[in-house]
């Protein structure tokens, strides 16, 4: 609220029916003669000569919410990549722009849907990864990511495992997500009380959940919680992941992962257990007493680590616990709700 021109206090967010119908407005004036069919999550935008988009303003109205005060120019910004003219690539102008990038069934059927009405018809190439998640492929341009398509790959002339084995060589020149959150085990309020770290919170950009997909993350992850681990990928920009002799955590974990369901990036909630008999991890669903063989990761899968895949050494005498930690002596669990989108 301003008095005076002066600031006072913070602004309150809007609510979501107020705020999606102030971005329709907005996108009315900034794309004219655009089609808008209102959806309850927001609208579907159709433009001369490009295909439909689905416009889901629920993840845009959770950053909103955190900062009102700059609702405008984060409305501008997201009408940018909605708007924006896709260059079109050579194989060799796209090579460096290849990542790889979880998606779920939901997704895909829906991009599928979407596709066959093209004129001719298109298709989207995905490889499974492990339960209800595949893997595909994406052009990183500034600000947007666009996918590669069935006759993208036919006119560069190349495969979709090519250009896979592209993306996975990318993301493997990157460095790690950022650690945002430690998990500890142990009573804080006692200075000389033994501490264990029994998880970890990644959180960073839209890559951020698709980095399980990488043999090597996997590795890193393993000798860091110091055995088999079980990873939450509930949202494309954050990764949990738990040591798999605390069910009490992942419990948690995965009731926390409930509250944000429905957002436009929503990935599953289903958890993947890796374990660390091998080098690049073993991955399976987590469902406790059920056989989830059917579920797991393909060992032959561009994502296994292939080849490198041999047993794992043991960490150099550990501290090991005799069993699962009791919830009721942990000093707290804090975790960021920031998805660093």
């Amino acid at each position: 609220m301003k008095l005076f021109g002066i600031t006072l206090g913070k602004d309150k967010p809007m609510p979501f029916p107020q705020f999606r119908d102030h971005v329709r407005l907005s996108v009315r004036r900034a794309v004219p003669g655009a089609k808008i069919e209102p959806r309850d999550y927001g609208f579907v935008l159709s433009q001369e000569g490009k295909a439909p988009t689905t416009c889901n303003l629920r993840s845009l109205y959770v950053d909103y919410s955190r900062t009102p005060e700059d609702r405008d120019a984060m409305i501008e910004r997201w009408i940018g990549t909605l708007t924006m003219d896709i260059p079109e690539h050579t194989w060799m102008e796209a090579q460096m722009t290849l990542r790889p990038m979880l998606k779920n069934a939901d997704y895909l059927a829906h991009a599928q849907r979407q596709m066959q009405k093209n004129t001719p018809p298109d298709s989207l190439p995905f490889s499974p990864f492990a339960g209800d998640l595949s893997v595909i492929v994406m052009r990183e341009l500034p600000g947007t990511v666009v996918a590669v398509t069935q006759s993208t790959l036919d006119s560069w002339g190349v495969t979709f495992a090519q250009a896979m084995q592209t993306a996975l060589n990318n993301m493997n020149m990157q460095p790690f997500p950022v650690v945002a959150n430690a998990l500890i085990a142990g009573v804080a309020s006692k200075r000389d009380a033994p501490q264990e770290e029994v998880g970890v919170v990644f959180e960073g950009d839209h890559l951020t959940a698709t980095w399980i997909v990488v043999a090597r993350f996997r590795d890193y992850v393993t000798q860091r919680l110091q055995g088999d681990f079980v990873a939450f990928t509930p949202t494309r920009g954050r990764l949990t992941a738990v040591r798999a002799d605390e069910p009490g955590l992942i419990a948690q974990v995965q009731t926390n992962n409930r509250n944000i369901t429905g957002q436009s990036n929503w990935l599953t909630h289903l958890g993947f257990h890796v374990s660390g008999a091998t080098t690049g991890g073993l991955v399976t669903v987590h469902k406790a007493g059920l056989n989830t063989e059917q579920l797991r990761m393909d060992p032959n899968s561009q994502f296994s680590g292939g080849a490198a895949a041999v047993p794992a050494a043991a960490p150099a005498a550990p501290y090991r616990r005799t069993g699962p930690i009791d919830l009721s002596t942990w000093g707290g669990l804090a975790e960021s709700t920031d998805e660093g989108r």
